[in-house]
């Protein structure tokens, strides 16, 4: 009798402790813990946003916005408008309509049927000074002109020394202008630009594609300390985001598998690798395997992130930035409604971000249920078989 009386004041203490939500085992912070960011000091600091399909649209668009006004910005404004530069190669044509003043046949390379007399000046170089020599013409700049706007000079000089002359400017090599491609290429190199433009799918192209699967690749173009990133997979299917670059731009091709986090009552906590275009909320949860039905609280479905201080125009708490300018967030979702399912499917996820579900209460209950069951049990079987009395 004593060991069944102590047994008794045993579950009878256990009984006592099953509101304390510290003595039974969780897997991560209740969702009144979460909730109590306003008032909890510990908790200071962290912004506890409800999200609906106005605030996923916003953030959505937020995130949108920065990269479709760089891509403006980056695109060359005019990829027919090639400029040469020192060390291009370029060869001068030169056609003297008879009589012949300046060229004549004896030092001439062509006769051409209508009497005019072709003279082919021999290759050269743009020196470092941005010139080129041409008899009777003198020191042409070249640098920073189109090969027509150098062929319109060179025109110029010689009127009055030759007869009606013209002038055909041709880019024999291009040493000056290029983009450089490196990264998860098969072949880094230097792409020269070409009158027309090249593309960053020619780029691509040209250095021999990626190595990697086009959906796990991010494209980054410098240029003068700027930065753009894009997916591969927008620019493929997205011609608008296929600009052309410009002169000295470096264009990278970044293998970067982007992960997400995903605990909680999930029904498998795990570590999600998603594509280089993104996934939504919605998304990230389905390759989870979904919320488990038996344990998650629908209406407690979080994102954790650390997030720019202008992302919302307004915070439900004072600002308190970290030393790196970031402010940490708690994004909170009740997928009870049935509207915010159109908020998850909207609600963009990024890397490193952790999602965590939290457990419906009743689990509490259940799980008390449990730890009594497991004291219990031994106890009725072992006065069964008469070992204790």
């Amino acid at each position: 009798m004593k060991n069944t009386a102590r047994v008794l004041a045993l579950v009878g203490g256990l009984a006592s402790l099953a509101g304390c939500a510290g003595f039974l085992p969780h897997d991560g912070p209740t969702a009144g813990a979460i909730s109590d960011v306003a008032s909890n000091q510990k908790l200071s600091g962290i912004q506890l946003v409800n999200v609906n399909y106005a605030v996923a649209r916003h953030i959505k668009q937020q995130l949108d916005a920065p990269r479709a006004a760089m891509l403006k910005a980056f695109a060359n404004p005019h990829p027919d408008a090639y400029t040469l530069g020192p060390g291009d190669v370029v060869e001068v044509y030169i056609w003297e309509a008879p009589p012949a003043m300046l060229f004549t046949p004896a030092i001439t390379a062509t006769t051409v049927p209508s009497g005019a007399i072709m003279t082919s000046i021999p290759q050269q170089m743009v020196g470092t000074d941005g010139n080129i020599v041409i008899p009777f013409a003198g020191m042409i700049p070249c640098d920073g002109k189109t090969p027509n706007q150098i062929a319109a000079e060179v025109r110029q000089h010689l009127m009055g020394l030759a007869h009606d002359p013209q002038v055909v400017v041709k880019l024999v090599n291009n040493h000056a202008q290029s983009i450089s491609v490196v990264g998860n290429v098969k072949q880094s190199r230097q792409v020269p630009m070409i009158p027309g433009g090249v593309t960053i799918l020619q780029a691509l192209a040209a250095a021999g594609g990626v190595v990697h699967p086009v959906s796990k690749i991010t494209l980054q173009i410098a240029r003068d300390g700027n930065v753009l990133q894009l997916p591969l997979m927008d620019v493929i299917r997205n011609p608008m985001d296929n600009i052309s670059l410009r002169a000295g731009d470096v264009l990278t091709a970044l293998y970067r598998p982007l992960h997400v986090t995903a605990m909680g009552a999930t029904m498998q906590a795990k570590e999600i690798d998603f594509e280089a275009t993104g996934i939504s909320l919605a998304q990230a949860l389905a390759r989870s395997g979904g919320l488990n039905t038996n344990q998650a609280d629908a209406r407690a479905v979080y994102v954790f992130r650390f997030e720019s201080p202008t992302l919302l125009p307004h915070w439900p708490e004072p600002v308190k930035p970290l030393p790196d300018g970031k402010i940490p967030v708690v994004f909170r979702f009740d997928l009870s409604n049935p509207a915010t399912f159109f908020a998850a499917q909207t609600f963009p996820i990024q890397n490193h971000d952790l999602i965590f579900v939290a457990t419906a209460p009743s689990q509490d209950f259940s799980k008390f249920l449990n730890l009594i069951v497991q004291i219990v049990y031994p106890f009725q079987t072992l006065n069964a078989l008469g070992v204790i009395k």
